[in-house]
């Protein structure tokens, strides 16, 4: 099943958001399910990331296309959906298998 996160890319947080956040990637990734996230490199979308990829788990991120900067999202998705507006980016989610391919 592919477990969906949004959440703040600020870096802002006490640390032990990040680090539980990472831990729970983490766990989602050993029990076989994939993440569906904003795509962000940083904050709490980031950590997400870092921990599903730890593990060699599957990573859909979601973003619109002027976000695509360097170190703005995560590079080692396993598929990016980009999008032209943020509302498009909302609306893609309906379309995402509930399934990691």
């Amino acid at each position: 099943m592919n477990i969906c996160i949004y959440g703040a890319s600020s870096a802002e947080l006490e640390q032990i958001y990040y680090d539980k956040t990472e831990e729970l990637g983490r766990m989602m990734a050993k029990r076989g399910h994939g993440l569906v996230f904003g795509g962000g490199a940083t904050g709490m979308m980031g950590a997400a990331a870092r921990g599903v990829d730890s593990e060699d788990g599957y990573i859909l991120g979601i973003a619109p296309r002027f976000f695509d900067k360097p170190g703005v999202l995560y590079e080692n998705c396993s598929e990016f959906i980009f999008t032209e507006t943020m509302r498009e980016r909302k609306n893609s989610l309906r379309n995402v298998p509930m399934q990691q391919s």
